[in-house]
């Protein structure tokens, strides 16, 4: 898609929709950012007033903007006419979220006397925004405080896969730690453990007695896991390894990520020596859908620089608690969409008649 003319990204943590005819209206606390459509013409279908906000299908309106309370002033769209709407994309929670890695192994009788390396190789780091705006904020940690050590944690090798992945070893010495492939998983979970960058890149996890599963704590990070004997061998009863994946519970990741890089394309950011301190709206416990509208402007002399033929487009990520919407009214209303059913639907025409 060509760069956009203006973006915008709301973040809405209550599915109540503004009502009322005060334009601008505060969120008592983040939690609580509430959708307005603010309706500009005065319009037969219903009596909608003019200068109010309103909860009716945007295509019985004419002109309206988009708004989004905050703890001050909301945040606004430019005026816009329902004939320029080109397509309303609606994704359901998850519906897009990158799944992460997780790798098992379950060893086999190993021979007595043989050391065992098993090596993980970390291949990609996670690209979110976030990590890079806020690399300390745990709730990037998707698996969360589970096994092998309580607490969520941050991960550490952001910056420096410049020289490509990362290798690391661990080796089972032969003995009472190889005498079973429960006591040779054990031995593994005790070395991540131990160590602070492998315990803040993996969780482990038991699945039966004898296997051992590690999953990446982060979206965006891949794996490999290989076993076998040090002196290179591989044979059959060294064990299998298997690769699958899981899709993590929550999209926080992508909502806080396109809400900080929207405010850094605007030049609201955090900076070394002036530091601006900033609301943010994505909760780390919420569950989100997201609509995303592209709408034409008046070139040449709309809001922004683009050229003609670039379309402006608004997210709009919405939820109300850590469970999937089964029922926002509302917005399914104002905007055509069935809430947890349509994984996307586009809108061309229907908008423009």
């Amino acid at each position: 898609m060509a760069p956009s003319n203006l973006n915008q990204v709301f973040v809405v943590n209550d599915i109540a929709m503004l009502t009322g005819t005060s334009f601008n209206v505060s969120a008592l606390a983040a939690t609580g950012t509430k959708l307005g459509i603010w309706n500009i013409d005065p319009v037969t279908t219903g009596s909608i007033a003019a200068n109010t906000y309103t909860v009716t299908a945007i295509n019985d309106l004419k002109r309206f903007q988009l708004t989004q309370t905050t703890l001050g002033n909301v945040l606004a769209s430019p005026i816009i006419d329902v004939a320029d709407i080109v397509r309303i994309n609606y994704n359901g929670f998850a519906a897009d979220v990158q799944t992460t890695a997780i790798q098992t192994w379950t060893p086999g009788s190993i021979t007595a006397n043989e050391n065992v390396m098993v090596r993980i190789a970390v291949r990609t780091a996670p690209t979110a925004y976030e990590y890079y705006a806020n690399p300390s904020n745990t709730n990037l940690d998707v698996v969360g405080s589970t096994a092998p050590s309580a607490g969520k944690k941050t991960f550490p090798l952001v910056g420096n896969f410049s020289a490509g992945r990362m290798i690391f070893n661990i080796e089972i010495p032969a003995g009472a730690d190889t005498a079973s492939a429960a006591a040779a998983c054990d031995y593994v979970k005790n070395a991540i453990n131990r160590n602070k960058t492998l315990d803040a890149i993996f969780n482990y996890n038991a699945l039966a007695a004898g296997t051992l599963a590690l999953t990446a704590r982060h979206i965006g990070v891949e794996f490999d896991l290989t076993v076998s004997y040090s002196d290179g061998s591989a044979g059959s009863n060294v064990g299998t390894v298997a690769g699958t994946r899981f899709t993590p519970t929550s999209n926080y990741i992508q909502a806080i990520s396109d809400e900080k890089a929207q405010r850094a394309r605007y030049g609201n950011f955090n900076r070394m020596y002036f530091p601006v301190a900033q609301t943010d709206f994505a909760q780390p416990t919420y569950a989100y859908d997201m609509l995303e509208i592209s709408y034409k402007h008046g070139h040449p002399a709309s809001t922004g620089i683009a050229r003609a033929g670039e379309l402006n487009t608004i997210k709009i990520y919405f939820g109300s608690s850590a469970t999937p919407l089964a029922t926002a009214a509302n917005f399914a209303t104002a905007f055509g969409i069935t809430i947890a059913t349509d994984v996307e639907r586009v809108e061309d025409t229907a908008l423009q008649s």
